[in-house]
């Protein structure tokens, strides 16, 4: 599956390399799934967090690997879930990874992310 995004044959081929074994659908859906979740409330552990974060690192492996017309429709492709997590998400004032994306953390902590948020001191 290509999420809808039209590919040449030698684009379909590079995106099979770059996705080594994933789908691009599945990768895309995980991260629009996540991303509801930070929006309603995300309850899990810190740990459980840093790891559904993991999605969006692939698919950030995956564009930057890109040739930059299959970059261009992978970056469209994520565009509005990354815009609606970061509008979701605040600055972390203490990083929980180094990706651009553990740089965030949810502006509605709610269940054990607060908790495990609060006991590293967020407010």
């Amino acid at each position: 599956m290509t999420a809808g995004l039209e590919l040449d044959p030698e684009q379909r081929e590079e995106l099979a390399r770059l996705l080594a074994g994933d789908t691009l659908g599945a990768l895309l859906q995980e991260w629009s799934r996540f991303v509801t979740a930070v929006e309603r409330g995300y309850d899990d552990s810190i740990y459980e967090y840093t790891n559904d974060l993991s999605v969006r690192n692939r698919l950030e492996r995956v564009v930057a690997g890109a040739s930059p017309g299959l970059r261009a429709q992978l970056e469209r492709a994520v565009a509005e879930d990354d815009r609606r997590f970061t509008a979701a998400t605040e600055e972390a004032a203490k990083p929980l990874g180094t990706s651009p994306w553990e740089q965030r953390v949810p502006t509605r902590r709610v269940g054990e992310l607060a908790d495990d948020l609060a006991a590293l001191g967020y407010r």
